[in-house]
């Protein structure tokens, strides 16, 4: 499967996608980035913190190729909802059970836009009293104002579905990134 958003559009589950990172592609970068993570870790027992739904694949495989025992959990929240556009809050659901208080935390999500997301995300971490917070997105969206400390890939700002992304709840199986044609945004 080439790598190119160039790619024709395929149907899949009834949906028009466009190739934007095939496996291969989504691969080497989450092994790059765990094996940054592992050197700037280094003696220390790092606690990542998947931010759900979105990010649980990506937090899955970026885990195995962290080099260093670590924790994980997770921190569900929701701000999209069955919707295809951010809604104007986020809404908590379930927050990590592990404490984060002296803690280094590695936060992994799965798209920074706007960052509603981070910022409430870092309004509560002041709370828990971390240690040290590292931000990790495997898509940032070309132009967000919201710094992040590792960015798997750079997006247009288009809608991404697989590896995690969904629409609807739907999609997420997929093992690479598509883009979503618009077409079959306006039906969500």
């Amino acid at each position: 499967m080439q790598d190119s958003t160039l790619n024709e559009t395929e149907i899949i589950h009834g949906r028009h996608l466009k190739l934007f990172k095939d496996t291969d592609a989504i691969a080497t970068r989450v092994r790059e980035i765990g094996q940054t993570l592992t050197r700037t870790h280094r003696g220390r027992r790092p606690i990542v913190i998947g931010l759900m739904q979105g990010a649980f694949i990506f937090t899955a495989d970026l885990v195995r190729t962290i080099k260093l025992p670590c924790v994980v959990d997770f921190w569900r929240l929701s701000s999209y909802g069955n919707r295809t556009t951010s809604s104007q809050s986020v809404k908590e659901i379930m927050s990590p059970m592990v404490p984060l208080c002296d803690q280094h935390v590695i936060l992994v999500e799965d798209v920074v836009d706007s960052g509603r997301t981070l910022t409430y995300v870092r309004e509560q971490l002041i709370g828990y009293q971390p240690k040290s917070v590292t931000i990790v997105t495997l898509v940032k969206v070309a132009g967000s104002p919201i710094e992040v400390d590792h960015a798997g890939f750079i997006s247009n700002g288009e809608f991404i579905v697989g590896y995690g992304l969904d629409i609807a709840q739907e999609l997420r199986e997929l093992p690479a990134l598509y883009y979503l044609e618009r077409t079959d945004l306006a039906d969500s």
